[in-house]
């Protein structure tokens, strides 16, 4: 076998060959699946398969370049297409190669590492939170999860990409895609939109609260559909927003339906961690949103002092001053109780964590709060942001 598909097995043959069940359209099955059979040398099979997967998929420029490498090498010839592309501003083969890997990389080895695992940025779901995306950035995987019980259940995942320059956006037109923790704003179908969206677009809420403290500038952040010509773009394509496959697109929404403030969380570092270990982290943040809690009702001035004070050796986020309690328990009975609770890991900021907070007064009052946490080195917690927010924003 010559350059190209050498260069394939090259990528892949550090990954295990093995069986594995996609959630997604079988797009992506067929594709790996006949990678998988070029690995195993059965170059006869990966041949039909890959001629019945341009035939279903006629937008799959992945296919047909191993398709091309594939009879290249069968026919003893040493392609050419990277010399071709090389008067291209960007190499598209190399980043359909880079799809590829990525790809086969996840359901290979990434995925069976996780096995009984959970992102740790996942402390708590709501019990009113049914569906929460996660934005796996390095592995370019975003997991839906849904709320079983209280318990994260995976129900689909899907290859997605980020922006061209990367993430952590800062500014207007960087090109780079956001990292924290957002919420989806709505729903716009494709045919209200340009073409390069696709099927349609999910808006979400950046600049959010702390992106707006920290002057990070921009707007119209999506996750959306893949332009025509094309089923996937490369892991780093989008101008900043999260984009899948028009398939993909679709189908999540049909998972999200009509509901609206569905967090996103977009991770650029995750960590995987067994459910011990977040039962643990989210009793942790739990017992100091109840020490908070009971201060506030008893008007324990000292701890509030305390709790609402940044510290002193922490630096990282000293431009946000100190935080305000918020005015929302102003003339409430002591018998203010906490329903529901939401506690999420703020990805790309040093031990912060968002909690939002659900409280009755009766039946007819209800005050939703959002506080953002950070815990010291010496496990001392300071509220550094707190939010009022509308009960069902």
């Amino acid at each position: 076998m010559k350059p190209l598909l050498c260069l394939f097995l090259a990528l892949l043959a550090a990954f295990p060959v093995a069986g594995y069940s996609v959630n997604s359209a079988s797009y992506e099955r067929d594709l790996l699946g006949a990678l998988e059979r070029l690995l195993t040398h059965d170059q006869g099979s990966a041949a039909a398969q890959l001629e019945t997967l341009t035939q279903s998929y006629p937008n799959s420029r992945s296919g047909y370049l191993i398709y091309a490498d594939l009879l290249a090498a069968r026919g003893g010839l040493t392609p050419a297409i990277g010399q071709a592309m090389g008067h291209l501003d960007r190499d598209v083969v190399s980043e359909l190669r880079e799809q590829l890997s990525i790809r086969w990389h996840y359901w290979h080895t990434i995925r069976a590492a996780r096995q009984d695992l959970w992102p740790a940025a996942l402390l708590q779901l709501s019990g009113q939170q049914r569906i929460i995306l996660y934005m796996d950035i390095p592995a370019a995987r975003l997991i839906v999860y849904e709320n079983d019980g209280g318990q994260l259940k995976e129900v689909d995942n899907f290859y997605a990409s980020i922006g061209l320059a990367g993430f952590e956006k800062r500014r207007e037109g960087d090109q780079k895609t956001p990292v924290g923790v957002y919420r989806i704003t709505g729903f716009i179908p494709g045919h209200k939109l340009h073409e390069r969206y696709g099927s349609g677009a999910l808006p979400i809420d950046y600049p959010n609260e702390l992106d707006q403290i920290y002057e990070r500038t921009g707007d119209g952040i999506w996750l959306h559909g893949t332009e025509p010509g094309f089923i996937n773009r490369a892991p780093r394509a989008s101008d900043g927003c999260l984009s899948l496959a028009n398939g993909d697109f679709l189908a999540l929404h049909r998972l999200i339906g009509d509901a609206t403030s569905v967090p996103v969380v977009i991770d650029p570092a995750p960590e995987w961690i067994a459910p011990a270990e977040l039962q643990r982290r989210r009793e942790r943040l739990s017992r100091t949103i109840i020490r908070w809690f009971k201060a506030r009702l008893e008007s324990d001035t000292p701890l509030l002092d305390r709790l609402y004070s940044l510290s002193h050796h922490d630096t990282s986020m000293r431009h946000l001053s100190h935080a305000q309690p918020s005015s929302s328990f102003t003339g409430l009975a002591r018998h203010l109780r906490i329903e529901d609770t939401q506690l999420l890991a703020y990805p790309g900021e040093e031990r912060l964590y968002v909690a939002d907070l659900w409280l009755t007064h009766g039946p007819q009052t209800k005050i939703r709060i959002r506080q953002y946490w950070q815990r010291a080195a010496d496990d001392e917690w300071q509220i550094v942001r707190e939010f009022s927010i509308p009960p069902n924003g």
